[in-house]
């Protein structure tokens, strides 16, 4: 006669599941994916921006609509706008090619992106560097013009 506890199998050994999915119903499992989705773009958005790999002097000529960027007395990277009612509508952004792949995009667009912010204005995106950037730091979407955001995120077209 066996005895209860030799006749006992944990029910891990009886069972095979490949993941949680198989046990949650259909509501607890979006639930779960939608927690772990929060998850991520919440790390994204508080991504800081890196700094470039040079200490940069950013100005502002608002008569030219352009912000520069320069190392020392050299010019290195620019970004052209155009204000359109209560819009900065960012056009173009150039980095000298010998500067390229350091940072200076990404620090320029940002400390134009915070000077917006500051305005109280929105933006509309021509400049493909500008929504590349956003893709990467999405703590920046919220300055997107509602009625007309400009280019959309990679993950919009997809």
């Amino acid at each position: 006669m066996t005895t209860p506890s030799e006749s006992w199998q944990p029910l891990h050994d009886q069972l095979q599941f490949s993941d949680y999915g198989e046990w949650l119903d259909e509501g607890t499992e979006a639930l779960v994916t939608n927690i772990a989705e929060h998850a991520r773009a919440q790390e994204a958005a508080s991504r800081p921006v890196r700094d470039s790999d040079y200490e940069l002097d950013i100005t502002h000529d608002a008569d030219l609509a352009v912000y520069r960027a320069w190392i020392n007395s050299d010019e290195v990277a620019i970004l052209t706008y155009k204000i359109v009612g209560h819009r900065f509508v960012l056009l173009s952004t150039s980095v000298v090619p010998g500067f390229r792949k350091h940072g200076i995009a990404t620090e320029l667009i940002a400390h134009v992106l915070d000077d917006v912010r500051g305005s109280g204005r929105t933006i509309t995106v021509v400049c493909p560097a500008v929504r590349e950037f956003m893709d990467h730091y999405p703590q920046y979407e919220d300055l997107l013009d509602k009625n007309r955001p400009g280019v959309r995120s990679r993950a919009d077209v997809g």
